[in-house]
């Protein structure tokens, strides 16, 4: 046998054992095939429930976002319809008596468009207290009550218009209760403002409570 037979044979031996190895480890059997099949298709089956879990918790997601804007807009609508009953409401009988009087003392100079700054929206809706001219409680308190939600407009000062805010808010709730709480230091001692200082502080104490209640209802809002 000549070299070229003997190399022949050789390859193909080796061709037979790679052919063997591949046969009896390699090759994908009809059944593994098959296992092979089902896993993708379990896979894409698994998939396919994740993805239409995902749409669905998506779509709830949606409709749970939509329903808190809808609530939160009828919310609103009601607070702002409140806001324009109690801003919008006519001045009580007891004010307008007393915003008349104060008119009807003070009247303006001539010439003259609006109040200087010595003249608050309280005073100018004729909030008065002591002993000799002031106001029964009831009507001191309606006063502040009317200010806290009045539009505040000429002919007051302007720095009043603007550092007093818009009804029914913080800032407004803030600055009725600063300046009778000033008020009142202004005049803790001195004789005969007793009685003045007692009302003031009552009525600052009783305006913080009651205007508390009113301003956290509207003070996410930006009604005007």
């Amino acid at each position: 046998m000549d070299g070229a037979s003997l190399s022949l044979i050789k390859l193909l031996f080796y061709a037979l054992i790679a052919l063997a190895i591949w046969f009896f480890f390699y090759r994908e059997t009809e059944e593994q095939k098959e296992q092979k099949r089902l896993e993708q298709e379990r896979r894409t089956k698994e998939l396919e429930r994740l993805t239409k879990e995902r749409a669905e918790q998506e779509e709830l997601d949606r409709q749970h976002r939509e329903a808190q804007r809808l609530e939160r807009e009828r919310k609103k609508a009601d607070a702002e319809k409140e806001f324009d009953s109690l801003v919008s409401k006519g001045m009580p009988n007891s004010v307008a008596k007393a915003h008349r009087d104060y008119k009807s003392e003070n009247p303006l100079p001539r010439g003259q468009s609006w109040y200087g700054e010595d003249v608050s929206p309280l005073t100018f809706y004729g909030y008065r207290v002591g002993k000799t001219r002031g106001l029964r409680q009831s009507e001191r308190r309606e006063i502040i009550r009317y200010v806290m939600r009045a539009r505040l407009t000429d002919p007051l000062a302007k720095t009043y218009q603007t550092s007093w805010g818009r009804p029914l808010t913080r800032q407004r709730r803030n600055a009725i209760i600063h300046h009778i709480d000033k008020l009142a230091a202004q005049r803790g001692t001195r004789i005969g403002y007793e009685v003045a200082v007692a009302e003031w502080t009552a009525d600052g104490e009783w305006a913080a409570g009651i205007m508390d209640e009113e301003t956290k209802k509207f003070s996410q809002y930006a009604f005007k």
